[in-house]
């Protein structure tokens, strides 16, 4: 018999890098979790941000790349239903952008639809090709010379 697992680590929604560790809290008399964490492990579980995220967010928005055409049709349409929604995450197909825009910025080159969101969200998904062409991120295969995901 498969034994269930006590623990889980769990990836940031808007950064995908590792974030939380669930623990079991409770146990059978066999010394077996009551419920099996391994499902959580290296899913994103909720939509709350990491450290690091949330302190993007203070600082500006979170830009997230993907590819329309490879996310499943309806990926930004939450469900008709209270219960539904309750924790419905959008799940389009990652493209791997990933920046942060300063508010000022984010508000000179985009409309009032997108700044109500992002302002309030503090995060959008935009496709990788627009954020190539508009000069957020540099093209697939080029350095940008700021090394890793601290400097974003």
């Amino acid at each position: 018999m498969v034994s269930k697992s006590h623990v889980a680590l769990t990836r940031c929604f808007y950064c995908m890098k590792p974030d939380r560790i669930l623990l079991a809290k409770r146990y059978m008399a066999n010394g077996e979790p009551v419920h099996d964490l391994s499902p959580a492990q290296d899913k994103v579980i909720d939509m709350d941000p990491c450290n690091k995220c949330q302190d993007w967010m203070e600082k500006g928005i979170i830009l997230i790349g993907i590819d329309e055409a490879k996310s499943d049709p309806g990926w930004n349409e939450p469900p008709n239903t209270n219960s539904e929604r309750e924790n419905w995450m959008p799940n389009p197909w990652r493209a791997g952008g990933f920046a942060v825009m300063k508010d000022e910025a984010f508000c000179r080159l985009f409309g009032k639809e997108f700044q109500k969101f992002a302002l309030k969200y503090r995060y959008m998904f935009m496709e990788q090709k627009a954020m190539v062409l508009l000069g957020i991120i540099p093209p697939e295969g080029e350095k940008d010379g700021g090394g890793d995901s601290e400097s974003r």
